[in-house]
């Protein structure tokens, strides 16, 4: 039932309720009508009953039997409901019966007058049927008693009738009804359906939906409004489009102006290194050769350890050069590829921290790189370890490396003191951009950036980037080609 339409419910309702409330009546009319007719019976047979104790008294005293028995025959030809008559002496013993000498089952034989009933009365279930016996005295009861039998046949033939008749009557108002229900909850679910179809074009994106309005009552009133909250929605959809397509295209600039500034620094870092190498250090080593040779033509002791000092620090100057110049962009990345490059960089990270174990693992191809991607998974261990040692106190370092045919993984893993997202929070809120600035490269790559964290958990940075030709690449640096660059 909870599956059918409300057309369906609405006719069922209709229909059930008349045809229950019509049997409730014609069960009433018809109970109402069987007790007057069981009324009528008995008050035919007291009349036929008072009748004949009157008219029989004669032919009981002067024992004219056969007189008797054409007054009995006459009346129960004359009254087609009277089943029997039955005289009987005072002591209730038979004296005459319309039956003959015997009488049908369930009858009683000898049956004693109750007068304090006013109509003695009784049912009797007999194997004719049911039949109501009315006993009147004769004469007081001096000369005997007289039993009428009415059967309930002719009765309950009528009954039957009227039951028919009620049943149908209960029918065509059953038909009627439906026929009027269902031309009314046409009438009255056709705007409903409508509605019904104009909710459903909007659950499908059909903002401009309307519906008809047949009436101006209630129904008609919903289709306005409904109809006015169509056309405002369709409004807010289209404004609400237009706002996004702006927004898409402010985050396209936005996108573009960041992958700028990153290529930008980077542009400069390696300018600032190369320039460091080329001109910088060219300069610092001539210093020592120059102060070598003038250690050879010093005279005094006290000269050459002073002159020794010097070269020292100019040479550790010169260590510090060229190691910034490698940090700020290194040309390992550009000419042995990525994982010489990690390794380079990872070397003086362990001279330097003998204490903390650093593991670095790599699996796979890695010689189709394009050049944004190996800078963002070689700065990103840069970042990572940095960090790390900074701020985490780990004992550990694992990096990870992976290349398959469309994605490189790399995952840093450390045992450190970890951080919780309030610190976080709190460290972006002092444009300590690291992570952020991390996640920024890795999303304008189409990549995916993970991190995992918490205090006293370690920390675990899992990035996932799509290998693209070195043409993408290049375009993706240039500022070409980005498209959904947020991933």
């Amino acid at each position: 039932m909870d599956n059918k339409g409300i057309y369906f419910k609405f006719n069922v309702l209709i229909v059930g309720t008349i045809f229950f409330c019509g049997l409730i009546m014609g069960g009433m009319l018809l109970s109402s009508i069987s007790r007057y007719m069981e009324d009528g019976l008995i008050a035919s047979g007291q009349e036929l009953a008072s009748s004949l104790s009157v008219t029989v008294g004669n032919d009981i005293l002067f024992d004219d039997r056969f007189a008797l028995w054409e007054r009995l025959s006459k009346t129960m030809e004359t009254n087609d409901q009277v089943r029997y008559i039955i005289v009987t002496y005072p002591n209730g013993e038979l004296m005459l019966s319309t039956f003959g000498s015997s009488l049908p089952e369930g009858l009683t034989a000898v049956r004693e007058y109750d007068g304090s009933k006013g109509i003695d009365s009784i049912l009797y279930a007999s194997s004719e049927g049911r039949i109501r016996e009315i006993m009147a005295p004769i004469d007081d009861g001096m000369m005997g008693y007289i039993r009428v039998g009415m059967s309930e046949k002719k009765m309950n033939y009528i009954l039957q009738e009227r039951s028919m008749e009620t049943g149908v009557a209960v029918l065509f108002l059953c038909v009627f009804s439906a026929f009027m229900a269902s031309r009314y909850a046409w009438n009255f679910l056709r705007p409903i359906s409508k509605l019904a179809y104009g909710v459903k074009q909007l659950e499908k994106g059909n903002y401009g939906v309307k519906v008809p309005v047949y009436s101006n009552d209630e129904v008609g009133k919903l289709a306005e409004t409904f109809n006015s909250m169509s056309n405002r929605i369709k409004e807010n959809t289209e404004e609400n489009n237009h706002l996004l397509e702006e927004l898409r295209l402010k985050e396209q600039d936005r996108i573009w102006l960041i992958n700028q500034l990153f290529n930008a620094r980077e542009d400069e870092q390696q300018r600032i290194s190369r320039e460091l190498h080329d001109e910088s250090s060219q300069s610092m080593a001539s210093i020592l050769t120059y102060l070598r040779i003038l250690h050879d033509r010093l005279d005094t002791d006290e000269q050459r350890e002073m002159l020794f000092e010097i070269r020292e620090l100019t040479a550790a100057t010169l260590g510090g050069i060229r190691q910034l110049a490698v940090n700020l962009h290194p040309p390992l990345l550009d000419d042995l590829g990525l994982v010489v490059a990690i390794e380079k960089y990872l070397d003086p990270v362990k001279r330097l921290n003998p204490d903390i174990e650093v593991n670095f693992t790599h699996g796979g191809d890695f010689s189709s790189l394009s050049k944004p991607v190996s800078l963002v998974c070689y700065r990103t261990i840069q970042e990572t370890v940095t960090n790390s040692l900074k701020h985490g106190s780990p004992t550990k370092i694992d990096i990870e490396l992976e290349s398959d045919e469309v994605m490189l993984t790399l995952r840093v893993q450390d045992n450190g003191k970890g951080f919780s997202e309030m610190e976080a929070e709190e460290a972006r809120m002092n444009r300590h951009l690291g992570l952020v600035s991390m996640k920024e490269r890795v999303q304008l790559l189409n990549g995916r950036f993970n991190i995992k964290t918490g205090v006293n958990q370690g920390t675990e940075i899992t990035i996932e980037l799509p290998i693209v030709d070195t043409d993408e690449g290049e375009n993706i640096k240039d500022g070409q080609g980005i498209e959904n660059p947020v991933g």
